[in-house]
């Protein structure tokens, strides 16, 4: 695993900080952590370039010379691509779900900024992926170019190996947690968190708060990935319990949509902490934890590490919707 490891393209900055909320951790009667993800690289910030380092390695092993990906119109995913094919001076093809806006903003800005070619597509016609990636692979290729199709989230195999990394930045931190939550988006960061501590043998009790699809696909897309290290990499990863590391009860009113409770929590927390949480991904998550305190799921002064994901872009096109709360 140690050798595994270090086969990345170095892109983002590490280790990320753990710093300690004293005062949301007083009112929830816990040590509440956070792993600053969100720090770990500025354009790029969040989870998705950790995975991108083992991907874009395996790339450059593989010859390409050119980066597809796919992911929402706001994709953070997208935005990290865009972000390391122009750092490494690749071209990135992105194929996105939804209309292009009339503005600009958020991850698309950056995306177009960091000079990504953005083809957009109805989520009907989305749901014919596979076609649609064939077609970019063919166009790149016609321009003598050789792609590398990344999946959406970066969440694969060696995607994942990006997570098992950082538990490594924990294990060496000698930092012990109760619980470990993070949000739950394609499930390549939750592989990766449990394969990690299954490798380190860290003690604490892993927890995935889903902001999108339910409990049983993630239960499948994290099977799929348990099996891809064993067939790429010869992995062996425990997953009796998964089904209880996986929490869908605060997806809310659907993926990347808040109430407005949920956006009140949001300025709650940053004024109280200077915590600033991602509406699609982290904040979700992050009630998710709180929630769970309150059940005695977490139980009273038991320490938890909270790991941000990033996604701060995503804020940016939700401000209609945040400025009258302010």
């Amino acid at each position: 695993m140690e050798k595994l490891l270090e086969k990345r393209i170095k892109l983002a900055h590490l280790p990320t900080p753990i710093q300690f909320l004293p005062r949301i951790s007083e009112s929830l009667g816990v040590e509440l952590f956070i792993k600053r993800d969100d720090l770990t690289e500025s354009v790029a910030s969040g989870n998705k370039i950790r995975k991108l380092e083992y991907l874009i390695n395996d790339a450059q092993k593989k010859g390409a010379d050119a980066l597809i990906t796919c992911g929402g119109v706001q994709s953070n995913h997208c935005r990290a691509v865009a972000y390391s094919a122009a750092r490494l001076g690749m071209p990135c093809l992105l194929l996105l779900r939804g209309e292009k806006p009339d503005l600009l903003q958020g991850n698309l800005l950056v995306n177009y900024l960091l000079g990504a070619e953005c083809r957009f597509f109805s989520a009907e016609a989305f749901r014919r992926l596979a076609g649609l990636e064939q077609e970019a692979r063919a166009d790149l290729q016609r321009q003598s170019k050789s792609p590398y199709v990344i999946p959406m989230g970066g969440s694969n195999g060696i995607g994942s190996l990006g997570y098992v990394r950082m538990m490594k930045e924990i294990a060496e931190a000698e930092f012990s947690a109760d619980h470990i939550y993070c949000a739950l988006g394609s499930g390549g960061t939750l592989a990766g968190i449990l394969a990690g501590k299954q490798h380190f043998n860290l003690a604490c009790k892993v927890h995935g708060i889903a902001v999108c699809d339910d409990a049983v696909h993630f239960i499948k897309e994290t099977m799929r990935i348990r099996q891809e290290l064993l067939d790429w990499f010869g992995i062996e990863l425990d997953l009796e319990h998964l089904a209880d590391q996986i929490d869908d009860n605060y997806i809310g009113t659907g993926y990347a949509l808040n109430t407005q409770n949920e956006w009140r929590e949001l300025i709650r927390i940053a004024r109280m902490e200077g915590l600033v949480l991602d509406p699609v991904y982290t904040l979700k998550a992050f009630l998710g934890m709180m929630d769970h305190c309150h059940k005695g799921i977490i139980g009273r002064g038991e320490r938890v590490l909270f790991v941000h994901t990033g996604g701060h872009y995503g804020l940016f096109p939700k401000r209609d919707e945040l400025i009258p709360l302010m």
